[in-house]
């Protein structure tokens, strides 16, 4: 069984040759250093502290006073789980405020939001990943605890139990209709954050990885300073970088550096406004919706397979945003920056080290001014294991600039050549949008929807780097990654001869896409170590779960050309505008398999194509 996929198979003579220079380390010290990097990718550092400022006085406020610092411990963890999930707690969602003439009878629990107490709880208060205030005239007959928030009272609290207060946010995972602590001590570790709510400033000096190892970069490196600082609900961001990028030897050259600087200024706490500018030397990856950062790097680290494409960035960019809950964000950014292209490098992999890397594939090279206008609407349950809500992210771009140098394409997509001469003037829009909907039927069981669409408005062509694809394990895993099915191809939008495809690296070439996706989803659990103290009897090990689901799966959809995009007509590839390609063109798959958590195994097999074979493949996330 392959890690993620199987391989396209490739045909003899059909792939570049190329030649693999080695690195002069001896490659059991590479191994090492590369398997170190790979796991610093995996596990987000929160930086080295440098300093950290309190009042001019040294003087902490009466929210700092009462903080704990570390981790949250492993019994409080699962003694504040027990509390949410009993069946005589009252428990709540987002924000909570307990008028002076109310009072909850028995233990009140609120998660990922912020609780004002002016009331009287006749039990135990638990405050999960949020703030507690109380004022004048309340009353806790139980104990107080908050994790992952702060603490504001009048001089003398009126709570009769303990007061315990952690900085360090609960990590939880939701099954069925229960909340389950993630208490493993990976899990803690690699996501434990230093608390950012408090009236305080620090510098550090930040060292960490661009968590994808990739082709064209291996694992870059990113050092600098950082400095954040907050009064109330106004907080300060800035950041300086450098990046160096490992390749395929550690040289101080231009090709392996990089930069990142950002300055933003944000007002409020859950609901504002923020403004910021960020100037950058970077690789960014085309088609980020599909797969997950993580899946990406380790089927590159491990296996010689890179599954995105890559070109330059080099600019600046402006850009204020509104923000709202937890994750609603409506986003305004201008920048002007020069695109190139990168070269796939002779980055080194565990398996399959002898097995060539795909060619990148050149992007159009110019200088671009965006104009881009995003949103985010979220609404799920929990954006990790959500249960039911909508989620919603939309993305228009307008481009204007010139182009010195075009990207190959396959034969008849666009009449310009590679290598025009002069500049060329370019003007486009480009949009892009994924919605969800998931549906809880039942305790048990779920029926999750998503669409994703996205291309050309209006305008010239669009550039390389801004095409799309239906292929791979994201989308349509019952079809190879981006592998021809005929001469003119639906998925990529290829066409002619599959060699000569392959010899451009199998770039994205459509100018529009649509994809839609079903799945039914069902719990199940396997309980090896019986209950505890806690009634936990969810046993798992950094985010994969002893208990999970059954999912059965349905995706369908494709690529084409637009003919107003300035690309000739192509049977069976171009369509007006305002068309969409009829479903009988559209390609489909079925599968199903078992979701652990962080983890799962699925197999998928096309429908709408005669002569595929299934596909095994294993994801290290949720399908969406």
């Amino acid at each position: 069984m392959e890690f993620m996929m199987n391989p396209p198979a490739r045909p003899s003579g059909q792939l570049m040759s190329m030649s693999r220079s080695r690195s002069v380390l001896p490659p059991l010290l590479r191994a090492a250093l590369l398997f170190t990097a790979m796991m610093a990718a995996l596990i987000p550092m929160s930086g080295i502290e440098a300093q950290r400022d309190s009042g001019r006085d040294g003087s902490r406020d009466n929210r700092a006073s009462d903080r704990r610092i570390g981790g949250v411990p492993r019994d409080v963890a699962l003694e504040v789980t027990r509390i949410f999930n009993a069946a005589s707690t009252r428990r709540v969602r987002g924000e909570f405020n307990l008028a002076s003439t109310d009072t909850v009878r028995g233990d009140l629990a609120v998660l990922d939001g912020n609780t004002r107490l002016a009331g009287v709880v006749t039990g135990h208060v638990v405050v999960l990943n949020g703030d507690a205030l109380l004022v004048d005239g309340s009353r806790i007959d139980g104990s107080l605890t908050v994790l992952g928030g702060t603490f504001e009272s009048p001089e003398r609290p009126n709570v009769t139990g303990e007061i315990r207060v952690w900085s360090a946010r609960y990590r939880y995972h939701e099954s069925a209709d229960t909340l389950v602590a993630d208490t493993d001590f990976f899990g803690r570790w690699s996501q434990w954050v230093r608390d950012e709510r408090s009236n305080s400033s620090e510098s550090q000096l930040f060292v960490t990885t661009a968590h994808t190892y990739n082709r064209v970069e291996g694992l870059p490196i990113i050092i600098g300073p950082r400095f954040r600082a907050r009064a109330e609900d106004t907080r300060i961001r800035a950041e300086l970088f450098g990046i160096f990028r490992t390749g395929d030897g550690l040289r101080w050259d231009r090709e392996n550096l990089g930069h990142r600087a950002l300055f933003e200024v944000r007002q409020g706490n859950r609901h504002g406004v923020a403004v910021g500018g960020r100037l950058f030397d970077e690789v960014e990856a085309m088609e980020r919706w599909q797969l997950t950062d993580a899946e990406v790097g380790l089927n590159a680290f491990l296996f010689t397979r890179d599954y995105r494409d890559y070109w330059q960035r080099h600019g600046g960019q402006g850009y204020v945003s509104l923000f709202s809950g937890r994750g609603s964000e409506l986003r305004a950014s201008y920048g002007r920056e020069r695109w190139s292209s990168r070269r796939m490098r002779d980055v080194w992999s565990i398996f399959s080290g002898d097995t060539p890397w795909r060619v990148n594939p050149a992007a159009d090279e110019g200088v671009m001014d965006l104009l881009t206008v995003s949103a985010v609407l979220d609404t799920r349950t929990n954006p990790e294991n959500p249960r039911s809500g909508w989620y919603l992210r939309g993305e228009w771009e307008r481009g204007s600039g010139t182009i010195d140098r075009f990207g190959p394409l396959t034969a008849g997509l666009r009449g310009i050549p590679t290598e025009p001469q002069g500049s060329v003037e370019t003007e486009y829009s480009r949009a892009f949008v994924d919605l969800r909907r998931y549906n809880r039927l039942g305790p048990q069981a779920q029926l999750n929807m998503r669409v994703v669409a996205g291309g050309w408005v209006n305008g010239d062509a669009l550039p390389i780097q801004r095409r799309l694809a239906v292929s791979g394990i994201d989308a349509l895993p019952g079809f190879d990654f981006r592998r021809m099915i005929g001469s003119n191809d639906v998925g990529t939008c290829a066409t002619g001869d599959e060699s000569a495809y392959i010899a451009l690296g199998r770039p994205a070439q459509c100018d529009r896409m649509v994809l839609a996706q079903l799945e039914w989803k069902g719990d199940f659990r396997i309980n090896l170590f019986g209950d505890d103290n806690y009634g936990d009897r969810r046993w798992g090990f950094n985010g994969v779960r002893g208990d999970g689901t059954w999912v059965i799966f349905a995706n369908s959809g494709r690529g084409w050309l637009v003919s107003d995009a300035g690309s000739p007509t192509i049977a069976d590839l171009t369509f007006g505008r305002s068309k969409l390609p009829p479903i009988s063109g559209w390609r489909t798959d079925i599968g199903g398999g078992f979701d652990f958590g962080s983890f799962g195994v699925y197999i998928a097999q096309a429908v709408s194509e005669s002569g595929q074979s299934p596909n095994v493949y294993v994801r290290l996330s949720r399908r969406f």
